[in-house]
């Protein structure tokens, strides 16, 4: 297997899929953007097995073989070309395997929740789908040196915040998929029910709830702000150009006084590119 044809296939799958995250990482190194796609074409795999049209048994099964390839690769044992641009990364930024396996512990969950009950198990599902992510990449922007306690608490108020900003973009592709990701308890407390948000007409009580989200989330983004200015330079704009990004995708969704139930709300790619060019300048 060859190292450099092993990165530029992460690099592809990354370029084609990521959207948001490939232009943030864009402001990084290429020794460092390397990995960072590693990283995403793990996640993607991952991602993809859960939205198969395969049984949840089946889906179950490949989650555990490709956490089966993590601990091979996180042993400098990898199996496949794509295994070896992550293990490689894994030995040169000392990522720890144990946050890589969080994000496949919040895929497990994503086969059977449907439905958050609470603030706090929203909180634990995003972490583990967000955070994690966040946790494992901050080695490589963190210039291959451990991150300290108060970097990695914020790195996962960064995930939270991004997390809880998909989930309000997203409402109506997860009505969909047969899935609300807004906590039980909040539907309660704003009178909204599940049948209210299939209509797809944003009442009062619906914007109340959808502004209730939008307010948590830009506190855990700014929160996750912190994260930055303890960063070397590339790291630094690499952070805080995700969280313009999605603090962006943010004002679009209030901009549209809290209407996400007909097209998805997306940043185009010249305003992305515009801010990429203005955090490479900064």
């Amino acid at each position: 297997m060859d190292l450099v044809e092993a990165y530029r296939a992460c690099a592809q799958t990354t370029r084609r899929e990521a959207r948001n995250f490939y232009y943030a990482f864009l402001v990084l190194p290429r020794w460092q953007r390397r990995s960072v796609y590693a990283l995403y074409a793990f996640c993607r795999e991952a991602d993809d097995i859960v939205d198969s049209s395969d049984s949840v048994d089946r889906k179950r099964t490949a989650l555990n073989q490709l956490r089966d390839r993590l601990r091979a690769a996180a042993a400098n044992e990898p199996n496949g070309e794509q295994d070896l641009a992550l293990a490689d990364s894994i030995w040169r930024f000392g990522i720890r395997s144990t946050d890589l396996d969080d994000i496949l512990t919040g895929m497990e969950m994503d086969l059977t929740l449907h439905r958050v009950a609470s603030e706090a198990e929203l909180e634990s599902y995003c972490y583990h789908v967000a955070s994690a992510v966040g946790l494992a990449t901050l080695p490589v922007l963190n210039n291959g040196a451990p991150p300290t306690d108060a970097m990695r608490e914020a790195a996962i108020d960064l995930g939270l915040g991004m997390q809880y900003v998909n989930i309000l973009r997203d409402v109506r592709e997860d009505l969909e998929r047969g899935r609300v990701y807004l906590p039980a308890a909040r539907l309660d407390r704003f009178a909204v029910t599940e049948e209210a948000l299939r209509e797809g007409t944003v009442t009062s009580a619906i914007r109340a709830l959808l502004a209730d989200q939008a307010g948590r989330a830009a506190t855990w983004l700014s929160s996750g702000l912190r994260l930055s200015p303890q960063l070397p330079r590339a790291g630094r704009r690499c952070t805080r150009l995700l969280a313009e990004l999605y603090g962006r995708v943010l004002d679009r969704v209030r901009d549209a006084d809290y209407d996400v139930f007909g097209e998805r709300i997306a940043l185009p790619a010249r305003e992305k590119l515009g801010l990429l060019v203005r955090a490479l300048w900064s």
